[in-house]
């Protein structure tokens, strides 16, 4: 392991060091940023692949949530010393009942300082694959406060450079309650994914608690409401890129969003790449880079979007997570990246 740059920087950990995906990506297995304001960490969906790519214990989510428990641990070794687990974002499609219940309790038992967020896809895009974990870590013990309001539920993480939150609520007005119940200033919201049964609610100020409303994932009737919110030190600004996507920043951070409503997932995926416009912000190094896409249970839907974006991401990659998903609000793919500020960027030897 390089010992921790002094100079603003961002360590990247190359794909391949545990895993590979049956197709040649350019993402980063995960990254961590150093110097001032350094001591956040993001992983790339970690699946239960073999080196080749080949899905190991299909069909079993119990079984490969002890996989994917042991590559995130693996990751946090290769992060610079200290690193702990603070937020997993679990897609899965187990059984609701007992069977996510077993899944949760491997992550929980591997992990328990940690917030599992879990979020139910209709399908993944490899036959027998069950689940993906996206990793969130921050250099320290995290701190976690939970607040409830009657139904509704929210884990505030702090102890890194950015405050993390989960949401689970069974409706956007008992959202709305518990998130002011946990002093949560939406003036320092950086990112958001929020999924749910329905449509954005009306009832918000535009650009309040849902950056990017067309990007919300939709979920089966029933599923309630829940989100990923990520929020700066300060008050963030909202711009647009030269394309026009949205670009919200605050301090070192920064985030952007962008959606397409075509049905050819190719073309959706260069339309969003074109309006994140990512060559004309070279002051920005791509940390993660989340796409949401409504696609079939087979690969050629995410290998087709995949490789638009990939060929498109700075060098060296983003940390990056691709999820099939029933719909969109106002979409049919949605890409965001989390981003910082730096003047260098280091990674491990050999990479």
């Amino acid at each position: 392991m390089p010992a921790a740059d002094q100079t603003p920087g961002v360590l990247h950990l190359p794909m391949g060091l545990m895993w590979s995906m049956p197709v040649p990506v350019a993402c980063s297995l995960a990254v961590a940023t150093l110097g001032q304001g350094g001591g956040f960490g993001a992983s790339c969906g970690q699946c239960p692949l073999d080196a080749e790519g080949r899905v190991l214990d299909p069909g079993d989510p119990v079984a490969q949530a002890r996989r994917v428990a042991a590559l995130a641990q693996g990751v946090l070794a290769h992060l610079p010393p200290g690193h702990q687990a603070a937020l997993l974002v679990v897609y899965h499609t187990a059984d609701a009942g007992a069977q996510t219940a077993m899944m949760l309790a491997v992550l929980a038992d591997a992990f328990p300082l940690a917030v599992l967020a879990p979020v139910r896809l209709p399908h993944f895009y490899y036959p027998g694959m069950t689940i993906e974990v996206d990793l969130y870590a921050i250099a320290g013990t995290p701190r976690v406060t939970v607040f409830r309001r009657l139904d509704a539920e929210v884990s505030v993480i702090d102890g890194g450079p950015l405050r993390l939150a989960h949401l689970a609520a069974p409706d956007a007005a008992s959202a709305d309650t518990v998130l002011s119940a946990a002093g949560l200033d939406a003036r320092h919201l950086l990112s958001a994914h929020w999924f749910g049964d329905t449509a954005p609610p009306d009832v918000w100020t535009p650009d309040v608690w849902t950056p990017d409303p067309a990007a919300r994932v939709l979920l089966p009737q029933g599923s309630g409401l829940s989100a990923v919110l990520t929020f700066a030190p300060g008050p963030a600004s909202t711009l647009r890129t030269e394309g026009g996507a949205i670009l919200r920043s605050a301090g070192r951070f920064a985030w952007l969003s962008a959606t397409a409503a075509l049905t050819d997932l190719a073309k959706a995926a260069e339309a969003a790449m074109d309006a994140l416009a990512l060559p004309s912000l070279p002051s920005l190094t791509m940390l993660k880079a989340t796409t949401h896409y409504a696609g079939g249970p087979g690969p050629d839907d995410l290998h087709a979007n995949l490789a638009v974006r990939h060929a498109r991401f700075p060098r060296p990659g983003p940390a990056s997570t691709g999820v099939p998903v029933a719909g969109l609000a106002a979409a049919t793919l949605a890409i965001d990246m989390l981003a910082c500020r730096t003047d260098r960027q280091v990674s491990e030897p050999g990479s």
